[in-house]
């Protein structure tokens, strides 16, 4: 059966459409209008070319031959079988209902797009200070200056590599997913039902920090960061309680995230007063 251009078209959109808005770099290249007005087009086309035809006479309204053919309508039967022709009016406004439908839809999605909150969204001046402090505690816990990234092109971190982070062991750069620098950037706004996002996003920027500052076991870098996650979360404006809980409960969902990459599991000397207590201070370990 042979698809219909204009359908095609559509499917391409909506595809278009999902790929828009799971990708940070085309939402960043890309204007959110410019999807909402291809799709805005097509549909105009595809009333007005129904539109045109019906009005130059040029549509037969009664069921086509191959329609029959494939619903099992028998030769010669059309005449007295096949249904009578559809009326202007209700074929008119059959089409305006689909139109009217998939601009819904895709209205929805535009408006969807623009009202979630990112880290591409935020202003100018908020991101760079966010990065300051970000760079500056990097540097803290590496040992050397560093300089840290958020990947909005998505050609280090992110949904394809399947990492939040991604730094050089003993270098000088660390990438992190626009979401995680969004997540950081918000931490004095933290509410109940963003402690887990945020706590996540804060020992994702610590670890990294521990691979620039030369540790290259995964378990190592989780276990220290959670303690220099403290020292972090207090830097972007927590309290040092609220810091240390948040530290607390990622130390103890360890194991539970990481049962499939046993790898990242803190070892048995992840404790107060254990073998890896970095012993920063009173206060810092979890």
């Amino acid at each position: 059966m042979r698809v219909p251009l204009i359908w095609l078209w559509r499917l391409l959109l909506c595809g278009f459409a999902v790929a828009y808005l799971s990708n940070g770099s085309l939402q960043l290249w890309i204007p959110p209008l410019v999807p909402f007005l291809a799709a805005a087009a097509v549909e105009a086309q595809f009333f007005l070319s129904g539109v045109r035809s019906s009005e130059r006479g040029e549509v037969d309204r009664g069921p086509q031959p191959r329609d029959l053919a494939e619903l099992g309508w028998v030769d010669g039967a059309e005449d007295e079988a096949s249904p009578p022709p559809l009326q202007h009016s209700r074929h008119l406004r059959a089409r305006l209902v689909q139109v009217a439908v998939v601009l819904a839809l895709l209205s929805g999605l535009f408006f969807l797009d623009r009202s979630r909150p990112s880290w591409q969204k935020l202003p100018a001046n908020e991101r760079a200070s966010t990065l300051a402090i970000l760079d500056r505690n990097a540097a803290r816990i590496a040992g050397h200056p560093a300089k840290v990234m958020c990947d909005t092109s998505g050609r280090r971190v992110g949904y394809v590599q399947d990492a939040d982070g991604l730094a050089e062991v003993g270098g000088a750069r660390m990438w992190l997913t626009p979401g995680i620098c969004y997540r950081l950037a918000k931490v004095r706004h933290l509410t109940p039902t963003t402690e887990l996002a945020t706590g996540h996003a804060i020992s994702v920027f610590a670890h990294e920090a521990w691979h620039l500052r030369g540790e290259a076991r995964e378990a190592l870098a989780n276990c220290f960061a959670y303690q220099s996650g403290v020292q972090v979360g207090r830097e972007l404006g927590l309290s040092a309680g609220t810091a240390r809980r948040l530290m607390r409960q990622q130390l103890a969902d360890n194991p539970a995230d990481y049962a499939d990459a046993p790898a990242y599991v803190v070892p048995s000397g992840c404790h107060r007063g254990g073998t890896f207590d970095l012993k920063l201070d009173g206060t810092h370990f979890p």
